[in-house]
């Protein structure tokens, strides 16, 4: 074999190449050319505000250039319009110093997003800035790849890919020198780079939406601050209440700035209150500039473009939802089934159209699901069916969860299909949990549902939503629904008919809230000769019931108010069983303001109101109260024999009730220490609460905790008490419950502590 001698002599030398046949363009005077140094990024557009998290992110990982094997690759991610490209230049104008083999950028998609630009183009540019004339360059992709390696390998550099469109653009615009940066942006996840870069695990970081302080501050940035100088105070108190409007997006603020600062506008102040006066902000963030047109709706328009028709429609569907948060499951409604759900799902979150709040919840950014409504609304009959299907959607679980909470008769047509609402749910906690993010949605729902005039939904999702704002307790959101409800009953009496309108059941889903339809009597009630009136009837009961539990005198005086309207509705609607509701709820508003031998005969009158109905149930909730107004009134044996009984009933319905069986046993409890047998009310204080654990009832746990605390400490057992006092002041602090009073004062705190 001959000898190989791999000497070289005759000075230092930075490059050498070794091969046996080798052709070196590009000499000038004897010596390879060195590669320049580029600095090729954009002037970062306008003024950066806040992304101190995403500079933050970006800084420690290129001071942690020395300690890596191979180029950092980062993705900065995030929906359309959130700013990212503007952070990741303003960032890269900052460090620039820090990579002395240069900067280097490209658009990934140069003629629109999502249309990816070809990688050997971007090659071709970057080796360009590098120094190698273009007629100097290799032909095929990847001894271009090399060479590009090759003059990237000396000095760190950095390396700006902006909308990248697929993972596959990535690796050969990778350099060479370990010390490198590759910082991308993308509306996609691009969650395939971790198949791609085999030597190298990419860095996500996400960007989130401003928050008011710095969307106020670009858009006044924007204006100039000579336009925003001359607002007034109101004008600021406008601007303060507009902001919140951009969702968030930097392109927005900075789209109503650049209409604020035209003088055409009026300034700043008229353009805001024209904003605020308008139903959408979509035509109103545009920016018109000779030859072109700056929209926030072109902003979006790339990303809704690349979808597939089946992803767009649920796109749009979503728009329709009553806030931009809901569940996975809707997604799934609307996308006709789990499976395909799924698919769209993917297809949305990896888009940035959708982002994961919390595991099982999809959110929108504002503008964004402003802006899927609208496309929704270009075709009206598509637009009506779709907010059909979500209305359907929701009442059925409402309905499902009531179902599972109680027993009680309901007036809604829905409640006449059990089998319907069952199996949409495992048990009442899954219920209970599975509506309580989407309590703001059922709220709204029912204000659009009562803007589309749907009198009658607004009724039947006030009704099946009961349950639930009952047991959590969420009174403002359920006296806000119930008021809703009493105006659409007055809008159905005052029509004399039901208005015949609402969701119907959604293609391929049999599912409906029989909108429309009487409800009817129960089995066994009188013919119901005023439908009307008995749906005005039950939405006043409805409302007393929701003002009584929030307590209060001033709730309790109007719950009393509404009881007596129910009262007289269902006496005019001859239903006998709506009748002796409210007398019960007459009652209980009469033991609240210290009037027991009142309470005592309204509820007499209650039980008679029932005649020979068959109600084992409001006969059990009539003994319970009984025994609640005897204890008021001293009568402490007739009390206690009463609320046993009331317990003893609850107990043997044909579902027994076991959340009034715990409430029965809390009243027996207080009312054997009133009679100042503390001894005989701990044990039934035991049993209430491992119910009411049970049932996921945490207002009414904390009361009976509280009432243990006083039985403990009637008994000397001061540890004991205080342990249950404290335990029942977090959670009535926890729901913000006026009860917290009380446990404070027998705690000894005031209540700043």
């Amino acid at each position: 074999m001959d000898s190989v001698a791999n000497n070289i002599s005759g000075g230092t030398f930075r490059d050498v190449i070794q091969a046996e046949h080798v052709t070196v363009r590009g000499c000038v005077s004897g010596q390879v050319r060195a590669p320049r140094v580029p600095f090729m990024a954009p002037a970062a557009p306008g003024r950066l505000v806040d992304r101190l998290p995403v500079r933050a992110a970006l800084d420690r990982l290129a001071d942690a250039g020395a300690d890596r094997a191979a180029a950092e690759v980062v993705v900065v991610t995030g929906p359309p319009g959130i700013g990212k490209s503007g952070a990741v230049l303003h960032w890269s104008a900052l460090r620039r110093g820090d990579f002395p083999g240069g900067v280097l950028y490209a658009d990934m998609s140069p003629r629109g997003a999502l249309d990816p630009a070809d990688t050997r183009s971007v090659l071709e540019s970057f080796v360009a800035a590098l120094g190698t004339p273009r007629a100097e360059m290799p032909a095929e992709p990847a001894p271009l790849a090399a060479y590009y390696r090759h003059l990237t390998a000396h000095e760190p550099c950095l390396v700006l890919l902006d909308d990248v469109v697929t993972a596959g653009q990535v690796p050969p615009l990778l350099p060479g020198h370990p010390g490198s940066m590759v910082v991308l942006t993308s509306r996609l996840l691009l969650n395939g780079l971790r198949t791609v870069l085999p030597g190298s695990e990419p860095v996500y970081v996400r960007l989130a939406g401003l928050d008011d302080a710095s969307c106020q501050e670009l858009f006044l940035d924007t204006a100039g601050r000579a336009v925003t100088a001359e607002l007034t105070t109101q004008g600021k108190e406008l601007l303060r209440s507009v902001i919140p409007a951009f969702a968030g997006l930097p392109a927005a603020a900075r789209l109503a700035g650049a209409r604020a600062a035209d003088p055409l506008e009026g300034g700043v102040e008229e353009f805001v209150r024209r904003l605020l006066a308008l139903p959408t902000f979509q035509e109103a963030l545009t920016v018109p500039d000779d030859p072109h047109t700056y929209s926030l709706r072109s902003v979006f328009e790339d990303s809704y473009a690349a979808l597939d028709p089946a992803s767009a429609a649920v796109f749009r569907g979503l728009g329709l939802n009553p806030t931009p948060e809901f569940a996975d499951a809707l997604v799934d409604e609307l996308a006709g089934g789990p499976d395909a759900g799924a698919r769209a799902r993917r297809t949305l979150l990896n888009g940035n159209l959708l982002e994961r709040p919390a595991p099982g919840r999809c959110r929108m950014n504002g503008l964004l699901h402003e802006y899927a409504g609208a496309l929704a609304r270009t075709d009206t009959d598509e637009a009506a069916a779709v907010a059909a299907r979500i209305t359907g959607w929701y009442l059925r679980r409402a309905a499902a969860a009531e179902h599972l909470v109680s027993g009680r008769w309901r007036r809604a047509e829905i409640f006449r299909r059990p089998a319907f609402l069952e199996g949409v749910f495992a048990d009442e906690t899954e219920a209970l949990d599975a509506l309580e993010p989407d309590r703001e949605n059922a709220a709204a729902l029912t204000g659009l549902e009562y803007a589309r005039g749907h009198d009658r939904t607004v009724c039947d999702l006030a009704e099946a939503l009961r349950g639930f704002f009952f047991r959590r307790k969420h009174h403002t959101l359920w006296v806000e629904v119930a008021e809703r409800a009493v105006r659409a009953a007055e809008r159905i009496a005052g029509a004399g008919v039901g208005d015949g309108a609402g969701p119907q059941a959604g293609a391929g889903d049999g599912a409906g809230d029989g909108a429309g339809v009487s409800a009817g009597p129960a089995a066994g009630d009188a013919a119901v000769p005023d439908d009307a009136a008995l749906v005005l009837a039950r939405c006043h009961y409805e409302l007393a019931f929701a003002l009584f539990d929030q307590g209060g005198a001033e709730s309790v005086e109007r719950a009393g108010h509404h009881y007596g309207l129910a009262l007289r509705r269902a006496r005019a609607a001859g239903h006998v069983r709506t009748e002796s509701s409210a007398l019960e709820g007459l009652g209980q508003v009469a033991v609240e303001q210290g009037r027991p031998q009142d309470a005592l005969d309204c509820f007499r009158q209650a039980l008679r109101a029932l005649g020979d109905l068959a109600h084992p149930r409001g006969r059990a909730l009539l003994q319970y109260h009984m025994g609640r107004a005897a204890s008021a009134a001293h009568l402490h044996e007739e009390a206690a024999a009463a609320l046993l009984g009331a317990r003893r009933l609850f107990a043997e319905l044909p579902v027994p009730d076991r959340y009034n069986e715990a409430r029965a046993l809390t009243r027996y409890a207080q009312a054997r220490l009133a009679a100042d047998r503390a001894d005989e009310a701990v044990a039934p204080l035991d049993e209430a609460i491992t119910l009411l654990q049970e049932r996921g009832a945490p207002k009414e746990e904390a009361d009976a905790r509280l009432t243990r605390g006083d039985a403990w400490a009637a008994r000397g057992a001061q540890g004991r008490a205080r342990e249950d006092w404290r335990a029942a002041l977090d959670t009535y602090r926890r729901l913000g419950s006026v009860g917290a009073a009380g446990a404070r004062e027998r705690l000894g705190e005031g209540a700043d502590s």
